[in-house]
């Protein structure tokens, strides 16, 4: 019978193929299936009511059976309204249901090996999974038989987790290239002095294997099986073909397999009409795969300078999945050019070291255990604190022993011991304090597991029986710097922008607090008045090219006062270990508190007409960038989206979206990606603009400052030239928007101080708005102003010229000046 104090139990979820393992005497082992394989296929088959099969034989019948068996269903994990059927069970079951199967496969491979069905385990999910994938995962955890709140940890962790413990060197940096069935996940990993920690990390939730598959079957197979057979309309979004492309993507990703070994792999399928057989060569798989790799590779550059390294800092890269198994992929990899130049590590499996990875880290952390009742008379409970995986090998060991001794805990005590030790341990007796507590240090055996025993005895010398009376304690080289915040996570303010609450890296669990201001008024007398607050998930400047994960609502019915614009509102996130998220917000000026809604179990797929109307709508601008002959760092990142097929790759997931629920969710995603990109490159594409103006907005701050100032200006205007040198120098459009106002803002603060500011910014408006339309009575107003030397009529003149001007030309009025 398996007995530990710790989980040591990992599981790697996997899109084509999962994994469980154990650690036993320190060591991680693979548990085989009932097929007798170190992997399970992630598939369902379920024949008729009832009867359900998980693996080999399910991945099999859902080329043959696809009616009723069904596989690559994580990419869907999170999606309320992804749905497989099983037509002979009369059964629709969801992702997270379909994923607890084979959860409960590998939950009973577990017992069969352990004596007992464990009832926490660790599991891991890719990187870039969002907020609703990790809660889908914790749901068909549960479903399966693991107590709720299992662990999660993020597969490229696991997987550094296992070279990290085996690994003998003490300082370096890896990268972890974690290359799935349905997944990328790119990782900077730190080794220093036993402190195992990942410094960054970037991926695609929807970039695996299967895209691959997908290429070979729609560029490559279909084609070819209409020409043969002359099929008319022979492609997948048409459901009619749904069993003839099951059988061709099974058949795709099975040579595909086989050319990671062999230069050339006959497809053979058998189809309604007839047998297609081709030969595939290695070089087509290759050039088909080539701009997915492009897209990993690129990650990978990005995972590295958020870092702030390059690839002569790292010593070698960490394969893991199984499209890493793949010849070309490796050759692209090791070349410094088209790859990284990095030296490539292929020690471990890549097939199962996330598995490994995923059990090391459950042998860290120790079983929940339930809560303990109050000790009845004559039991005594010790309710023990200590870190179950240290790199010490002197840790402290504490406690507290709950029970009723007559007279309280005077002259009462605790030895602890582990006579298998090498050598055996012994303390001294430990006296109890007036409340039962005790501290002490024990001595391990070094990179080995000990067990101690927890004897009590009376004042008399008595002993009396304990719960628990053991524990265990392992001592490694390595120590793990903690799971981290996979995405940044803010609010959206009201110009559309990104505030950072927590940024993406943060250890788990984390909490922060950030004080922002209402952009409106909230009155009681208006029921329909709100004020919402966005919370988003991601990385994009722009709140709205981010996921929105939930919503913070203040109502008129939620306070008793009006609530005027620029009201303090403090928001707290709060991230527990598994990446569950809470958002609370306080308005203290009526003392109340609002909870964010994240409702993350109605997540659903955009409809196939939005996607298709987004498309054409990237389409357009892509085009229009095109057109423009752009040059500089904007060319270089549109030819990076060419290089990658973006466009191209959305443009089959829309098409597959009908037919498939992952596809459309990868077709959401890539479209949001692709439009936030396009917002960089028209950035990009417009500094050269930004930075004339900049320039033409310092040298009029230059002769305002020289003609009237005080020593506190000409020490800012200094400060502006540097921020300006800087920013046009960085390339950052932003940075060079903000010292552009701000320079506007000093020449507006020392001109305001001149007698005559209001007659210049009254010319100057002139000039911008004309004398025709709404302005001319304006114009006649102001003029007359200014020969009755009437200020404030001439003040309430130019404030009513400015808003005729387009919003986004106001804050520059000042920039008129000379033109007047």
């Amino acid at each position: 019978m398996w007995d530990s104090d710790t989980i040591d139990v990992g599981i790697d979820l996997g899109t084509t193929n999962s994994a469980i393992a154990v650690v036993r005497d320190g060591a991680a082992q693979i548990v085989r299936s009932t097929e007798s394989l170190e992997v399970t296929a992630s598939a369902v088959w379920i024949p008729k009511p009832g009867v359900v099969y998980v693996g080999r034989k399910a991945r099999e019948r859902a080329q043959s059976d696809p009616d009723n068996a069904h596989a690559e269903f994580k990419l869907e994990m999170g999606l309320v309204d992804a749905r497989r059927s099983f037509a002979r069970a009369g059964l629709e079951l969801t992702p997270p249901q379909l994923s607890a199967e084979v959860l409960k496969a590998l939950r009973a491979d577990a017992a069969r090996e352990l004596g007992a069905a464990p009832r926490a385990v660790v599991i891991t999910v890719p990187a870039a999974f969002t907020l609703n994938q990790n809660k889908a995962t914790l749901t068909a955890a549960e479903l399966a038989g693991f107590d709720a709140g299992c662990p999660l940890v993020q597969e490229p962790t696991a997987a550094a987790f296992a070279y990290g413990f085996q690994d003998g060197t003490d300082r370096g940096y890896w990268m972890v290239f974690d290359f799935g069935g349905g997944t990328f996940d790119a990782a900077v990993v730190s080794k220093r002095d036993g402190d195992l920690r990942v410094l960054n990390h970037a991926g695609d939730p929807y970039l695996g294997g299967k895209l691959i598959d997908w290429a070979l079957v729609d560029r490559v197979l279909a084609p070819a099986v209409a020409a043969e057979f002359g099929l008319a309309d022979f492609r997948r979004e048409n459901s009619a073909w749904r069993p003839a492309f099951s059988k061709l993507k099974l058949a795709a990703e099975d040579a595909k397999i086989q050319l990671s070994r062999l230069d050339q792999a006959v497809v053979m399928v058998d189809l309604e009409d007839g047998t297609f057989e081709y030969s595939l060569t290695r070089g087509e798989l290759d050039a088909l795969a080539e701009p997915y790799y492009t897209r990993a590779i690129n990650l990978c550059r990005s995972a590295l300078r958020e870092a702030s390294l390059d690839a002569a800092d790292i010593d070698r890269v960490l394969l893991v999945g199984g499209a890493t198994l793949a010849p070309g992929l490796r050759e692209r990899l090791a070349d410094p050019d088209t790859g990284i130049g990095i030296t490539i590590d292929t020690s471990l499996d890549p097939i199962t070291v996330v598995a490994r990875g995923a059990a090391i880290f459950a042998s860290t952390l120790r079983r929940p255990a339930a809560a303990p009742a109050a000790a009845a008379p004559g039991e005594f409970i010790a309710d023990l604190a200590y870190e179950p995986s240290v790199t010490t090998t002197r840790p402290t060991v504490g406690g507290r022993i709950q029970g009723r001794p007559a007279g309280g805990w005077a002259g009462w005590g605790v030895t602890l011991s582990n006579p298998d030790g090498r050598p055996p341990f012994r303390s001294a007796r430990i006296s109890l304090n007036a409340t039962g507590g005790f501290a002490t240090e024990v001595d391990l055996d070094t990179r080995r597991t000990s067990r101690f025993t927890v004897e009590l005895t009376d004042g008399q010398g008595t002993s009396h029986p304990l719960t628990p009376a053991t524990f265990t304690i392992t001592h490694r080289d390595v120590e793990f710097g903690g799971v981290q915040l996979a995405h940044s996570l803010g609010i959206q303010l009201a110009d559309r922008a990104f505030a950072r609450v927590l940024r993406k890296g943060a250890a788990l669990p984390v909490r922060a607090r950030e004080v922002f201001h209402t952009a409106d008024a909230l009155r009681r007398d208006d029921p329909e008045a709100v004020i919402s607050i966005p919370v988003v998930q991601g990385e994009r400047d722009r709140g709205d090219r981010n996921r929105r994960v939930g919503m913070l609502e203040i109502r008129p019915r939620d306070v008793r006062i009006d609530l005027p614009a620029g009201s303090e509102v403090e928001v707290t996130f709060e991230v527990d270990a598994s990446s569950l998220v809470t958002v609370v917000a306080d308005v203290p000026l009526v003392q109340a508190q609002f909870e964010a809604e994240i409702n993350l179990d109605d997540v659903r797929t955009r409809p196939v007409q939005e996607l298709r109307e987004q498309l054409d709508r990237v389409d357009h601008r892509l085009n229009g960038l095109r057109d423009q002959g752009l040059t500089g760092e904007a060319r270089e990142r549109l030819d990076q989206l060419d290089d990658e097929h973006a466009v191209r790759t959305a443009r089959d997931q829309v098409d597959a979206a009908a037919v498939d629920a992952g596809a459309a969710a990868a077709a959401e995603d890539r479209l949001l990606h692709l439009q936030a990109e396009l917002d960089d490159i028209e950035e990009a594409a417009e500094l050269p603009t930004l930075a004339a103006r900049l320039h033409e907005v310092l040298a009029e701050a230059d002769e305002v400052v020289q003609l009237q100032s005080t020593p506190a200006d000409r020490q800012e205007l200094a400060a502006l030239h540097r921020r300006a040198e800087e920013a046009v120098a960085a390339g950052d459009p932003a940075a060079v928007r903000e010292a552009t106002d701000r320079a506007i803002a000093l020449v507006v603060d020392v001109q305001r101080r001149s007698p005559d500011w209001p007659v210049r910014l009254f010319f100057g408006l002139v000039q911008a708005v004309g004398e025709r339309g709404p302005a001319k009575p304006l114009v006649q107003q102001g003029r007359q102003a200014i020969a009755e030397r009437d200020t404030r009529t001439l003040d309430a003149v130019n404030q009513r010229l400015v808003r005729l001007l387009p919003e986004e030309e106001r804050s520059h009025v000042i920039g008129l000046r000379r033109a007047s």
